[in-house]
């Protein structure tokens, strides 16, 4: 249990969307489709708890994103049941050893959204994303990643494997609240928040893995295009609840992950809005634009996906605080069979202390429908009532069941 517990955990990033304190309601889900086996289709996978989760339970795991730095984490943790050997370098310990020993160097990240100077930036003109200590390391050990690739010391699967702890540490490390639109006005802002990981010395540290005998599969997708190429025991849904698109609010990981580094100003101009003073890349917005993300097409887009799939279960996470509304998504479900719910009131994200939401709390669902079963439609009334009952209620968190 606690070899499952630590690989489902292990440097999961700090992700708005992420589901791990909803695991014990999204587990309880699983287990209603019965014991687990088969094919389990992760088809937004973001920091892939789920898949993870999924992973543990036994399932194999098909985990996709279109989202560059979730594909490399996923990689990493998704499809690899144990270390791979990294002969060249010594084993997986000793890469990491040297890349954390390596001379940190000013180069893209650290002229670009660092301070020149730690303990005097100028807020006005230079972005403070990362230290500048920390910025040089991100250089040093992304440069170094992509000459052990471009020399064949390293293969694809092992590029990933070590360039997934460095993602995290980007996210880890920033001077940010957990998205990368903006950064707080010097280190932590004014109340110096979490000063123990912004100023902290970014370091890597090796994966967990968990070897659940099966070969599982990471994908790099747009979910509605593949939804229908894929058979499956069972399709998790898990899209945007909201406007905010993942490729902006994650951009920082994407330049990480890709490491193509697009050309950017090295200093913003707050006077005249010269420069981009986020440094957000432009590719998401023709590339990786969601209609999840919109409440003109967000509906159409789910029950289009919805009709596409191939797979016993569907399963479908949402809140009642997302941009669909909650008839139209069960109405697509009830279309493809019988319905369940499961459900647990939620305290809602908020940006600050300062800024505290209109409403407290959400209610977080699972619905599942069973495709070989009839009668979605009858009962489609059901299950719209027990959310609504649940939005007035409080639920208490169950603790996380063993897993199979």
């Amino acid at each position: 249990m606690l070899l499952r517990e630590a690989f489902i955990k292990d440097q999961l990033l700090p992700y708005i969307g992420n589901k791990r304190k909803l695991l014990p309601l999204i587990q309880t889900a699983i287990r209603s489709t019965g014991p687990p086996s088969g094919v389990f289709l992760d088809l937004f996978s973001g920091s892939g708890v789920v898949s993870r989760l999924a992973k543990v339970m036994g399932y194999r795991v098909i985990a996709n994103d279109w989202e560059p730095y979730t594909v490399c984490i996923n990689n990493a943790y998704i499809r690899n049941n144990k270390a791979p050997p990294f002969v060249k370098l010594g084993g997986l310990e000793k890469a990491i050893n040297s890349l954390n020993k390596l001379e940190p160097i000013r180069g893209y990240i650290a002229t670009h959204y660092c301070p020149c100077d730690d303990e005097s930036p100028d807020l006005d003109r230079e972005r403070l994303f990362y230290t500048q200590e920390n910025g040089r390391r991100i250089d040093a050990i992304r440069e170094q990643i992509t000459q052990w690739k471009a020399e064949d010391v390293i293969d694809e699967n092992e590029e990933a494997v070590i360039l997934a702890p460095l993602v995290f540490q980007s996210a880890y490390c920033s001077n940010t609240s957990g998205v990368f639109k903006g950064f707080h006005r010097g280190w932590g802002g004014a109340t110096k928040t979490a000063w123990y990981r912004i100023r902290s010395k970014l370091a890597l540290r090796a994966p967990k893995f968990y070897d659940n005998g099966e070969r599982n599969e990471c994908l790099r997708a747009n979910a509605n295009e593949i939804a229908g190429e894929i058979e499956c025991d069972l399709a998790y849904i898990d899209p945007p609840y909201n406007q905010h698109q993942y490729g902006s609010n994650y951009h920082m990981l994407n330049t990480v992950a890709l490491w193509d580094k697009p050309p950017l100003e090295p200093f913003f101009d707050n006077r005249n809005g010269r420069n981009n003073k986020a440094g957000i890349r432009k590719d998401w917005r023709v590339e990786r634009r969601s209609h999840y993300c919109y409440a003109d097409t967000a509906s159409a887009a789910m029950s289009e996906l919805i009709s596409k799939l191939r797979s016993h279960y569907i399963l479908v996470s949402y809140s009642t605080d997302g941009i669909i509304p909650i008839q139209d998504m069960i109405g697509a479900l009830s279309e493809r069979g019988s319905l369940s719910v499961f459900t647990r009131n939620y305290k809602r994200y908020r940006v600050s202390r300062q800024r505290p939401s209109t409403r407290s709390h959400t209610v977080e669902f699972v619905l599942v429908a069973n495709t070989l079963e009839a009668g979605g439609t009858s009962n489609r009334r059901a299950v719209e009532e027990e959310i609504l009952r649940q939005s007035e209620e409080t639920c208490e968190l169950p603790v996380l069941a063993q897993a199979d």
